[in-house]
């Protein structure tokens, strides 16, 4: 959700964005591919690719190598995470299969 980011103040002055909350991943109950909101020039999560990141580092105007180590980044941690904790979470095998299936369709997933 777009709406779901705030700030904390951890010397009550100086501003800087608090950590991810309320993420819920909605592939295991509605199957469709298509987001509510563009990610670049798509809505289709698949089709999120190092060149829909370079053209969104270029509308944003930040540098391309800074996008790419960020997404870099954010893959492989994101890939330890679930690979390390999937077993552990409250969910059935059936939801399991189905988020590993959905990340293996992501373009963005093979970065990494």
């Amino acid at each position: 959700h777009l709406k779901n980011w705030s700030l904390i103040y951890r010397d009550r002055r100086t501003a800087s964005l608090a950590p991810a909350y309320d993420f819920v991943s909605t592939i295991v109950y509605i199957s469709d591919e298509y987001a509510a909101l563009k990610y670049a020039r798509t809505r289709k999560m698949a089709e999120l690719s190092l060149d829909e990141l370079a053209y969104l580092s270029a509308k944003a105007g930040l540098p391309e190598p800074l996008v790419r180590r960020a997404a870099t980044d954010t893959v492989e941690r994101f890939q330890s995470a679930w690979r390390n904790e999937k077993r552990h979470l409250p969910l059935s095998q059936d939801a399991v299969s189905k988020i590993d299936a959905h990340i293996a369709s992501l373009a963005i997933s093979r970065i990494a």
